[in-house]
């Protein structure tokens, strides 16, 4: 197998996800702190000031920048990377073809090498990307529940309805449903999951759509960030509530989001009954159409394990020491739970380098369009889209303190594995808000990471274990353009539909939004149709 370079990561990306434009165009609207000493860095992506004249200017400055194209040095030198890495994957594809599993190896990273950090950040990146798009097989665990690989009339058996929470499989690679839009995009209809249900009847499960990729590093950090200044929060409570010999109601208001009130007795004994969009521990969950996950390693172990039977290392332990119910995995003993002759399917290793992986992944975009008229209405789009309220809850912004992500966070005793979400990875990146070394960075998420009541038409068929069935966490809207169909069951193949079937908490932004004049929800929805990705250069 030959070894990976740190050059390779730029590789993979020349041929499925190369920056060309971002990197020879000027990245929209960025100017590094190092740039600019001393003087705030304009966001061509942040929100102007509602309605002025300075917000069509913005758009019109932001779409010119979007023209921009690489030069022929540039180009010649991203088609170069292409090919190279287009050779280097098919000599993999035939090596593997010839000798079995060594796909596999070149997508493996484990627990050793993280240990002795071995690798950069180019590295996990690249194999990462390997794993994330790899084909896993029965001898790699794929499948499980009892079906073992040496069985003489053993066919592997993809299971489209879910059974439980047992999961299909319903997916060799976690590609083969994030492809729509672009490399580590969403889901079409077709690749809806259909979960929790009873294995047969379509109607008997909970469909969901899946959602791209990308920006995903940054979206943890500001659950965490947020999740801790909620705890502080509810401590001062506490605290102000002992000193003082009293009950203390304390609003819980995190990076601008407000989560409802906390209220301590005078023993410093907390009553979460009017917390609002989170769960009593206060932990923000960003991941899952209902936000019941609160880390990329917790979403990204589960979604092996439904979607494609794999269990990890950590779930046979727990088993093992019987602080997990063994009931959605299986039967057998604790190193093959679910019975497929394969003992070791997924490592922290492998965890750690698709958490790695995930985290490089570009940020969304705004791509105002071009066209004139069209622009006019993105601007008064942009402004509509705050008046009326939608902005209330997809809050177009949020500041992240400290952009440093761990990919190997949750692995007991291991090193800190550091990637900088500002710099790592694909771009484009959060942008800093100011240009000096010590300053916040903008996220561009339209979301509040905040839990909503959509009302009964939005409604999945059942609870989530404790979060009602007609809640959901607010979907971030960046990258949307590229994910229709819309919502958490892909039921609205336009964003008109999106719009029109919201309701519940959403009812009053809805109506003022049908209130509008034909072009005025016309602005709203060329608006919502820019929130894209950067324009990337592929090579079949």
């Amino acid at each position: 197998m030959a070894p990976y370079s740190n050059s390779a990561a730029a590789l993979r990306r020349a041929l499925a996800a190369a920056a060309a434009i971002c990197a020879a165009a000027a990245l929209p609207g960025l100017v590094r702190a190092a740039d600019t000493p001393d003087a705030a860095v304009p966001s061509a992506t942040a929100a102007p000031a509602a309605g002025s004249a300075a917000t069509a200017e913005a758009a019109r400055n932001l779409a010119l920048r979007d023209r921009g194209l690489p030069d022929d040095v540039t180009t010649s030198e991203l088609l170069t990377r292409a090919i190279d890495l287009r050779r280097r994957e098919d000599f993999d594809r035939m090596l593997d073809a010839y000798e079995p599993g060594e796909l596999i190896e070149h997508a493996t990273l484990n627990d050793i090498d993280f240990d002795n950090r071995k690798l950069g950040v180019d590295t996990l990146f690249v194999v990462g990307d390997e794993l994330f798009a790899y084909l896993f097989r029965p001898e790699n665990g794929w499948g499980g529940k009892g079906r073992r690989i040496d069985a003489i009339d053993y066919t592997p058996s993809p299971r489209r309805i879910h059974d439980g929470l047992k999961g299909g499989p319903d997916a060799f690679a976690c590609a083969s449903c994030h492809s729509k839009g672009g490399p580590d995009g969403a889901g079409t209809g077709t690749q809806n999951a259909f979960l929790r249900g009873d294995g047969v009847a379509l109607a008997s499960a909970d469909q969901r759509n899946p959602p791209h990729m990308l920006g995903l590093g940054p979206v943890e950090l500001l659950g965490r960030e947020m999740s801790s200044e909620l705890a502080a929060e509810a401590k001062a409570a506490a605290d102000a509530a002992k000193k003082g010999k009293r009950a203390v109601d304390k609003p819980l208001v995190t990076k601008g989001v407000s989560f409802g009130t906390i209220t301590s007795d005078a023993d410093g004994k907390l009553d979460y009954s009017k917390i609002q969009g989170v769960d009593p521990d206060l932990v923000i969950k960003p991941f899952g159409w209902k936000g019941h996950q609160a880390t990329l390693r917790a979403m990204i172990e589960e979604s092996l394990q439904i979607h494609q039977g794999l269990l990890s290392k950590r779930i046979q332990l727990a088993i093992k020491d019987g602080t997990l119910d063994r009931g959605p995995y299986g039967n057998g003993p604790w190193y093959d739970v679910d019975e497929d002759g394969v003992s070791l399917e997924i490592d922290s290793g492998m965890l750690t380098t698709v958490v790695g992986y995930l985290a490089q992944l570009e940020v969304p975009v705004i791509r105002p369009p071009h066209d004139a008229q069209l622009l006019d209405l993105f601007a008064a789009g942009r402004r509509s889209f705050e008046t009326i309220g939608c902005a209330s809850c997809h809050v177009p912004s949020l500041d992240l303190k400290d952009p440093k992500l761990n990919a190997a966070d949750g692995v007991p005793n291991a090193p800190a594995f550091l990637i900088d979400l500002s710099k790592d990875g694909d771009q484009p990146k959060v942008e800093p808000r100011y240009a000096s070394p010590t300053t916040s960075y903008i996220v561009h998420l339209f979301s509040d990471l905040k839990r909503h009541d959509m009302g009964p038409s939005l409604a999945s068929p059942a609870a989530q274990g404790a979060i009602a069935a007609s809640v959901f966490l607010t979907r971030p809207l960046w990258g949307l353009a590229e994910t229709a169909p819309y919502l958490h069951d892909g039921r609205a193949p336009t964003i008109q539909d999106a719009i029109v079937m919201h309701g519940g908490e959403a009812k009053a932004a809805r109506d003022a939004y049908l209130a509008l004049d034909e072009n005025g929800k016309a602005g709203v929805r060329v608006f919502l149709a820019s929130l894209s990705r950067q324009p990337k250069l592929f090579l079949p």
